[in-house]
């Protein structure tokens, strides 16, 4: 806000304070109420790409506080965490008095979930306990039941020292696909050459307990509740560190995992037994990845630059911009899956279509806890563009009902998205997902 040289001191104070309330209707306009009432609903439905759009166009128009707020949910979501722990410090230490609970709740969980993507366990376990006990009567009960959950891991992981990787000369690896169709790729630790299933849906990598042993993990003291992606199972598990791991010459230092019993990771139906999954805190940091169809796995030593722009996190899951049916709308990305699935909202959104195309089934759907049967409906076939490339998957299954109330995207891409190109780029630096 200009400042106008007749004006004094005080009373320039004073109406900027009023200015950076956040409903407070004489000191931020009409116009500027609708606006953070637009973005708002934006960034509640996790548009965030739309969200990007409409902010560089009116940033200017938006109360100083409420802009910080709205940049700092982009900066989580883009992979800027330093960017964001400082802007969410900023706003929380100059904040003004009317500023709502409920945003200072959403301000302090993008903070704790960029503390701890940069491994600063410690502070994300502080953020937590703050939340937990300043601001419990701000939360649902489902909300508050997830930090405490996350608080367990963090204050757990408080006196480690953080995850970190050094790319080096980068790698080239050879890839493969297990028994039930999932990618896996060799890492070295203590002189053991090991699989994993490459999953960039795995929130944490995790390990059977079996395998934290062979592998000498460090097993931490802390049991904690986890779930497993379009099963929505809930299941206990714990936390061990791997103090070092070559994925080809690139070194990954203080690797977090979720170490889970056995059976938690055995498929019974498909007789399959899943030992080491590399989940998206080491996937992220190897900052860029080539897949190509012919088995090769590259991680280059500098990022390749790219304005794509179509990729997000929302937390640790990572979800693409897709094109389908005209429509351009967030899926979930999901290395880990063989098959992609769509989600309720995606039903609702195109009823009568579904209707006319698809025919209903009842559909297993399989993961770490075992298995769900869900109400599906079968499209014979799925368009969706990623960039200029548009590619077609037979055979996706359209769930009827909600995983859980939170649901927001419209899918779950899995493999057989992967599969249709020659060459996928997945880059964590500049935000894309490239297919050849």
């Amino acid at each position: 806000m200009d400042q106008k040289p007749f004006l004094s001191f005080g009373f320039c104070m004073m109406v900027l304070s009023l200015f950076l309330l956040p409903y407070c209707r004489p000191a931020a306009g009409s116009e500027a109420l609708t606006l953070i009432r637009q973005f708002d609903s934006l960034l509640n439905k996790k548009e965030f790409f739309r969200l990007e759009r409409q902010l560089a166009l009116h940033h200017e128009e938006l109360p100083a506080a409420r802009r910080l707020y709205f940049e700092a949910a982009l900066d989580n979501a883009f992979n800027r965490n330093s960017s964001c722990v400082a802007r969410i410090d900023s706003v929380l230490g100059s904040a003004p008095a009317g500023f709502q609970d409920s945003l200072k709740v959403n301000l302090l969980q993008l903070s704790g979930d960029s503390y701890f993507k940069m491994g600063f366990y410690a502070q994300a376990a502080r953020t937590d306990s703050l939340l937990i006990h300043d601001f419990n009567k701000t939360m649902d009960s489902a909300a508050l039941a997830s930090v405490k959950d996350d608080w367990l891991i963090r204050n757990a992981l408080r006196n480690q020292a953080p995850q970190t990787t050094e790319v080096g000369a980068g790698a080239v690896l050879t890839w493969s696909r297990d028994s039930i169709g999932l990618m896996e790729f060799p890492f070295r630790s203590h002189a053991q050459t090991v699989n994993a299933i490459f999953d960039t849906r795995a929130n944490i990598s995790s390990i059977t307990r079996s395998y934290a042993e062979k592998l000498h993990l460090h097993l931490l003291d802390v049991n904690y509740t986890g779930g497993s992606g379009v099963t929505g199972l809930q299941f206990k598990m714990g936390l061990g560190v791997a103090d070092s791991l070559y994925i080809g010459g690139v070194l990954v230092l203080h690797a977090v995992f979720q170490v889970m019993p056995d059976s938690i990771l055995y498929i019974a139906p498909l007789h399959f037994q899943l030992n080491v999954i590399m989940g998206l805190p080491v996937i992220a940091q190897l900052q860029e990845l080539q897949i190509y169809n012919d088995g090769r796995l590259v991680i280059p030593s500098v990022p390749t630059p790219g304005d794509l722009h179509n990729m997000a996190l929302d937390g640790l899951d990572p979800v693409v911009l897709l094109r389908s049916d005209g429509d351009t709308l967030l899926y979930h990305f999901d290395s880990g899956a063989s098959s992609t699935v769509l989600y309720a909202t995606y039903f609702n959104r195109y009823h009568a279509a579904i209707l006319r195309s698809g025919h209903s089934k009842r559909t297993k759907f399989g993961g770490a806890g075992g298995v769900k049967v869900n109400e599906t409906f079968m499209l014979p076939s799925f368009r969706l563009e990623l960039g200029p490339r548009a590619i077609t998957i037979d055979s996706v299954s359209v769930l009827t009902e909600k995983i859980s109330d939170a649901e927001r995207f419209y899918g779950n891409v899995g493999q057989d998205f992967m599969r249709q190109f020659k060459e996928m780029t997945l880059n964590f630096r500049d935000m894309y997902v490239k297919g050849i």
